[in-house]
């Protein structure tokens, strides 16, 4: 591993790899497709992340990785950890997704950005109106296939990979033909055993006929720092979480119900604490990795077992312990995934009861960052250029520290790759093109 992507691994508080790391990355640097089908929370987008940051050079122009995701929220995820991973290679990476202002994204991707993470749609758009230059390609991943194609987007990605002849790694959390059409005749595989809920994840179930009182007694009375109760329909989550904001509880719904920004925020709100509980379906149950959640209350039965043990997995996080605990009624007892539940679970009986105060925000400790994004409040409609902005900030700062850039109309943005707060005020006045610029942290 390059020492600047080593620093930034160990800076987000890992120490080691994990098996499906371990197993992949020798495989991807070695430039074999791949097919990798693993347990959700088992570090499946590290396993890519890392050799496609060993693989591409960022001193290039070129677009070397494309990572296609099948939601705009995995590719914001994607895109967090990427840019977290790759702090001091300055590579510049760009997010393309429906929902959000195209016209921003467009200016991004006139930086030529080493690294493009975004949905097929919005990524085929913009390769048909050559936005994005695919013929440098290096590798090509894709996220949750499964996903991909059960969500009606096939034709869209397919169209991507036809234009693309470079190495392939797909992810998944099942396999079956349609997603191994995806790869040229030769490919490798590495299956980890995803039939069952993570090991990490204790399984218990209640039998109630009164799931809102049983559900309320369990938010006061378990150890949850965050949970996840989940529901099959986005109606029953927005009832259902404004019956438990009633009861003092900071929660919110999350479905398909909200816009992508309002869905953007409450993920935010929910990971910086301010929300202790998300009422969601399962548009929250596969690919987000919210490290905090140590409770999984499946208030409805799931559809099917692969739901349940895709919902059971947002708790229990890269080796983190977790529970699940679902609400059966009588009438759920006829159901086969009930039957499922019951086989895989044990009887919720806690040796103690916690005094849970769930109207209170999570008190998180703030990641220690060893970079710092500043804001210039000019851009494009000022005729600014990379050089401008970067010659004027090696008046005051090695080159060394300035990192990835970028320029939008009315404001441009660049990563130092310094933490020190006080740069700002050093640098606030600064002269950019021939006038005082204000700089702020972005």
């Amino acid at each position: 591993m390059k020492q600047e992507i080593k620093q930034a691994f160990n800076e987000q508080g890992y120490s080691f790899l994990l098996p499906i790391q371990e197993k992949a990355i020798p495989q991807i640097l070695s430039r074999k497709n791949l097919f990798i089908q693993a347990a959700t929370g088992s570090g499946k987008t590290l396993a890519y992340l890392l050799p496609a940051l060993e693989i591409a050079d960022s001193a290039s122009n070129d677009t070397q990785i494309l990572i296609i995701t099948p939601t705009r929220e995995l590719a914001l995820q994607v895109s967090e950890v990427a840019k977290n991973t790759a702090n001091y290679s300055k590579h510049h990476i760009v997010t393309v997704i429906g929902g959000l202002d195209i016209h921003k994204q467009e200016n991004a991707l006139r930086h030529r950005p080493t690294i493009i993470i975004g949905t097929p749609g919005r990524l085929m758009d913009l390769y048909s109106q050559k936005k994005i230059d695919l013929s440098h390609l290096l590798l090509c991943v894709v996220d949750e296939v499964d996903m991909v194609i059960s969500t009606g987007q096939r034709k869209e990605t397919e169209y991507l990979l036809q234009h693309t002849d470079t190495q392939l790694v797909c992810t998944s959390a099942t396999k079956n033909d349609l997603i191994t059409s995806f790869f040229p005749e030769e490919y490798e595989e590495i299956i980890q055993d995803d039939s069952h809920v993570n090991k990490n994840i204790d399984t218990y179930y209640i039998k109630t006929e009164d799931r809102k009182h049983s559900l309320l007694r369990l938010l006061k009375s378990a150890p949850i720092e965050q949970s996840i109760i989940f529901v099959n329909y986005k109606n029953d989550a927005n009832e259902l979480a404004n019956w438990l904001k009633k009861k003092d509880i900071l929660v919110s719904s999350f479905s398909s119900f909200y816009e992508e920004r309002d869905r953007i925020r409450i993920l935010n709100d929910f990971k910086n604490g301010k929300y202790r509980v998300l009422v969601a379906t399962d548009a929250a149950a596969r690919g987000l990795d919210l490290y905090d959640v140590s409770h999984i209350i499946h208030y409805d039965i799931p559809l099917d077992a692969d739901t349940f043990i895709h919902r059971s997995g947002r708790s229990g996080h890269q080796g983190n312990h977790g529970t699940t605990i679902t609400l059966i009624r009588n009438k759920d007892l006829e159901n086969e995934v009930t039957q499922y539940i019951l086989e895989h679970s044990s009887v919720y009986n806690p040796e103690q009861k916690y005094e849970t105060n769930l109207s209170i925000p999570l008190q998180k400790e703030e990641k220690k960052s060893s970079t710092l994004t500043i804001q210039i409040q000019a851009g494009r409609k000022d005729k600014l250029r990379p050089k401008d902005i970067i010659g004027a900030l090696c008046t005051k700062l090695p080159f060394e520290k300035i990192g990835t850039l970028e320029i939008q109309d009315s404001y441009s943005t660049v990563t130092i790759l310094d933490s020190n707060i006080k740069i700002i005020d050093a640098l606030n006045g600064l002269s950019i093109k021939g006038k005082k610029r204000k700089i702020k942290k972005y």
